[in-house]
């Protein structure tokens, strides 16, 4: 068996799945594995550094808003139950009361029932309130006095990458409601 050209076909493919590609392809890999395994860590460590693999990915959102081709439709409820707590938010950061006010709201949001024409305003509206909430809870455990991240440099990195991939998705869809909320500060 050609083991070079399983590890190099393996890399070539997607540098991230490198591990998984060995791990399934045949016994034999494995020995190959065990003895460039340190390489292969610091390789990978080089490439998460340096941003060629992507370490984090925006938290997955519990409930998504679904487009409905049936009426009737709750697009004026939708915009009379988010657009206060919206226009209340003046930073991408919530304290825990806020937290809980746009957690409820999302909930709410994410299962009405929306027309076609707005769906996309809709579902960026959930995505900022969903990925608001979830940096802020990201960023309160990062800056504790106490927990996992105050002794734990790797869990501390974790999360100041995952509320910082959050927060990019945040912002993402508000860039798809700046014409919906003109006068927000949110991220002004």
């Amino acid at each position: 068996m050609d083991y070079a050209g399983v590890i190099n076909s393996a890399f070539d493919e997607n540098p991230c799945n490198y591990f998984s590609k060995l791990e399934t392809d045949s016994p034999g890999t494995m020995m190959i594995m065990k003895k460039w395994y340190p390489t292969l860590v610091l390789m990978m460590v080089f490439m998460l550094g340096f941003g060629i693999c992507s370490a984090e990915e925006p938290s997955t959102m519990p409930i998504t808003l679904k487009e409905n081709a049936s009426e009737p439709y709750d697009d004026e409820i939708f915009l009379q139950l988010v657009t206060p707590v919206i226009d209340g938010l003046t930073n991408s950061r919530l304290n825990s009361s806020e937290r809980m006010d746009v957690t409820s709201v999302y909930y709410s949001a994410a299962s009405m029932k929306v027309s076609p024409d707005f769906y996309p305003v809709a579902e960026n509206i959930t995505r900022l309130l969903f990925y608001l909430v979830s940096s802020s809870e990201s960023y309160e455990e990062v800056d504790k006095d106490s927990g996992l991240a105050i002794h734990n440099d790797e869990m501390r990195d974790s999360l100041k990458a995952q509320a910082k991939a959050d927060l990019l998705a945040a912002e993402d869809a508000w860039r798809g409601l700046v014409m919906v909320y003109p006068n927000s500060t949110l991220f002004g």
